[in-house]
């Protein structure tokens, strides 16, 4: 009887033990999902930080280019357009008239390129606030 009643133990700590075993197998099993999970979801976060830090640096890139774009462009305008204006400004009959164009062309080039300058600068204030970052100048 006390041989049964030591077996009888003896296989109920054995289960017991067995399924402490299988219990803790599970709990890590389950841990190792979880942190499976935990760094997909942080390769996630930092591909998305990477592609937002492109973003505003393309933006600032872009803005840049069509404010350098702008100032060459008004610069070989105003070049280009000395050119005739001067001619036309050396002789005297047509000297009057000239400066007036002239200075209707200017007024109107300034206008013109200070209007894709400001929309330029709009546009990107407008775009940083979208993609929620400051303009560090």
């Amino acid at each position: 009887m006390i041989e049964i009643a030591l077996t009888s133990t003896a296989l109920l700590i054995s289960t017991v033990a067995f399924m402490a075993v299988w219990q803790q197998r599970q709990n890590r099993l389950q841990a190792e999902r979880n942190l499976r999970y935990i760094a997909g979801r942080q390769a996630e976060l930092v591909l998305l930080a990477e592609n937002h830090q492109l973003l505003v640096d393309t933006q600032e890139l872009l803005e840049e280019g069509i404010e350098g774009t702008t100032a060459t462009v008004r610069a070989i305008h105003k070049g280009i357009a000395s050119i005739p204006f001067g001619i036309l400004e050396a002789i005297p009959v047509t000297r009057d008239t000239t400066r007036v164009v002239r200075g209707t062309h200017d007024i109107i080039s300034d206008v013109v390129y200070s209007g894709i300058s400001a929309a330029n600068k709009t546009s990107g204030k407008v775009i940083r606030k979208g993609i929620n970052a400051p303009k560090e100048k």
